[in-house]
């Protein structure tokens, strides 16, 4: 009878170490860790036979998955461009630089997107993380060394209020707390519960032992992710996306006018749940109520809650009609 050696048959075989996978797919420890993001595959639990080494490992399974994506390439096109275009700027080719800048390689993410959520109510399981991370970025300053770039933290914040703004028009806030960390806040879309964190908007200090690269990572497929999200939450309103930018003054810092105007053809369908809800609307919990805020209260998060409530948010505190004042000061003389 043949003997077999060890690790040539059973479980065994099924598992590969993260430095095998690196060596069979030719690339380096970093852009491993970023197509791994990307593509949503984690490290696996070995066999007792292979636990007792310190080792990580992978299923073989999702190496090969790795394998067959085109982004590889992406990855390799955009190393080669940073070596061409680094040595183009040591010699001073201003005209080379200008051919590398106007062809600089594009990464695309959608088909990601597409991938990892074949169905969209799997997109909106897996959106608690998207938008906690969305709002951390947002209070993040500006930092070159950690790839924090003012147009991707713009971004952010500009995403997220088109999300917040979805939840305001259906009216699908559902609980709000506050902590030490920031704001909960818990949304309820096509059944599903969606609850993210919002850090209170204080400058933060990036604490130095945190891989940014790693997060801006995962940021970056987020991003493409939640513009797939809202595109079809809008459309499920028969609202147009992006929003129409209008003057900021028109309504709150919400500036709930841009989502006003309907879409009544076949791209935009208005779903017909929406509708139900929408009529039922005056049992929300400020439907009728008309608040002014004081200049000292945070005004970003009261806005949203009342907003989402039914409630309505005065500019100007001469107006007869408000039903309650929010201030934290001892004394109001209006």
């Amino acid at each position: 009878m043949k003997r077999v050696k060890a690790g040539k048959r059973g479980e065994v075989i099924k598992y590969i170490s993260r430095a095998k996978a690196i060596r069979k797919l030719q690339l380096s420890l970093k852009d491993f860790r970023k197509l791994c993001i990307l593509k949503g595959v984690y490290p696996r639990e070995p066999p007792k036979k292979l636990k007792r080494t310190s080792k990580t490992y992978y299923h073989l399974k999702d190496v090969n998955f790795l394998a067959t994506d085109p982004i590889i390439e992406k990855i390799r096109a955009q190393k080669v461009y940073t070596k061409k275009y680094k040595k183009a700027k040591s010699k001073g080719d201003i005209g080379k630089i200008q051919y590398l800048v106007k062809h600089k390689p594009n990464m695309s993410l959608n088909h990601l997107v597409r991938e990892r959520y074949p169905e969209f109510i799997d997109a909106l399981r897996d959106l608690d993380d998207p938008l906690s991370l969305m709002a951390l970025f947002t209070i993040f300053p500006a930092h070159k060394e950690f790839n924090l770039t003012g147009d991707k933290i713009d971004l952010c914040a500009k995403l997220l209020k088109h999300f917040e703004l979805y939840v305001i028009r259906s009216h699908a806030l559902r609980k709000v707390f506050v902590s030490l960390k920031g704001i909960y806040y818990q949304a309820e879309i096509m059944d599903q519960k969606i609850t993210y964190i919002v850090p209170f908007k204080y400058p933060a200090d990036l604490p130095l032992d945190v891989d940014y690269r790693v997060m801006v990572t995962f940021l970056d497929f987020y991003l493409v992710m939640l513009k797939f999200v809202n595109f079809k939450l809008y459309s499920m309103l028969g609202l147009e996306y992006p929003p129409t930018e209008v003057d900021a003054t028109t309504y709150q810092g919400y500036e709930i006018g841009k989502i006003q105007g309907e879409k009544e053809d076949d791209r935009y369908k208005i779903d017909e749940e929406f509708r139900e809800k929408e009529k039922s609307s005056e049992n929300l919990l400020f439907s009728g109520l008309k608040f002014y805020l004081n200049t000292e209260v945070p005004r970003y998060s009261l806005e949203y809650v009342i907003l989402a409530c039914g409630g309505e948010v005065e500019l100007e505190n001469n107006d007869a009609s408000i039903t309650h004042v929010v201030t934290d000061r001892d004394n109001v003389k209006t």
